[in-house]
């Protein structure tokens, strides 16, 4: 397993956790929060979705200078 993949999983983990709450709202599982809430901002997925996908462009940033040879 390369550097690349492990990018490439973390990269689809964190979208997975953007998209999670989206299909919950558009499968009606989940209500919409009140308008001016920015719950969506604090909640514990939204972030593991940023910091996961964050994590990911670093490693594909580091990934593709080591395939350069920089």
């Amino acid at each position: 397993m390369t550097l690349e993949h492990i990018a490439l999983g973390l990269g689809i983990v964190g979208l997975g956790c953007f998209v999670w709450p989206i299909l919950q709202r558009i499968n009606g599982k989940a209500g919409p929060d009140e308008p001016g809430s920015g719950k969506s901002l604090r909640s514990p997925l939204w972030w593991a979705g940023f910091v996961l996908t964050i994590a990911a462009i670093f490693l594909q940033r580091i990934a593709a200078q080591q395939a350069a040879g920089l």
